[in-house]
């Protein structure tokens, strides 16, 4: 931190660490915790004509449209668009089930999650339910519960009493659909 300020003419290492933060979150670097000089430049993808800038993010297993599955991670990886990217940490996810159409979610489709522990009411979410289940739900925080809602209105709200049971894994923010070719 020191060395780069110095060389930055930077005078308080609190804006170095700003510096450093924010070009990790864009994916630029790479830092390991602990480690003296842990900076790694992340190399990035010639965009060709500018308008190509497909970035890879994990897709990281299947989640439930219906009942809550066992969460099982995998550590594949998908191409998405960069403004689909977004900040922060985005991971993908394989959609099973079909509690989710009128949100247009369908079974097979891959979801794009902005990683986050807190939701908005009526945000899309991925939750975790009693730290083994996945399902994705829009998300409303109720006095007495959290209702996590299904949309399809053949399948029934999921009610949790005990706030901790839930943990929040990260807000909906796009959708990727293969058709398949006839």
């Amino acid at each position: 931190m020191a060395e780069i300020g110095r060389q930055f003419e930077m005078k308080s290492s609190a804006s170095v660490h700003a510096v450093l933060v924010a070009l990790e979150r864009e994916g630029l670097i790479k830092r390991t915790p602990n480690v003296s000089r842990g900076i790694e430049i992340i190399q990035q993808k010639e965009g060709g004509g500018g308008d190509e800038g497909d970035n890879e993010i994990p897709l990281l297993g299947t989640v439930a449209a219906g009942q809550p599955i066992e969460a099982i991670l995998s550590h594949d990886t998908i191409s998405v668009p960069k403004d689909l990217q977004g900040h922060g940490r985005t991971f993908a996810l394989r959609v099973r089930g079909e509690s989710m159409i009128d949100e247009n979610i369908q079974d097979g489709d891959i979801i794009i999650v902005a990683s986050q522990k807190t939701a908005d009411n009526g945000q899309m979410v991925v939750a975790l339910i009693d730290g083994n289940y996945a399902t994705v739900k829009k998300f409303y925080r109720e006095p007495d519960f959290i209702r996590l809602e299904p949309a399809n209105p053949q399948f029934k709200p999921i009610f949790i009493k005990t706030p901790e049971r839930i943990q929040i894994q990260g807000v909906v923010k796009g959708l990727i659909r293969k058709y398949d070719a006839p």
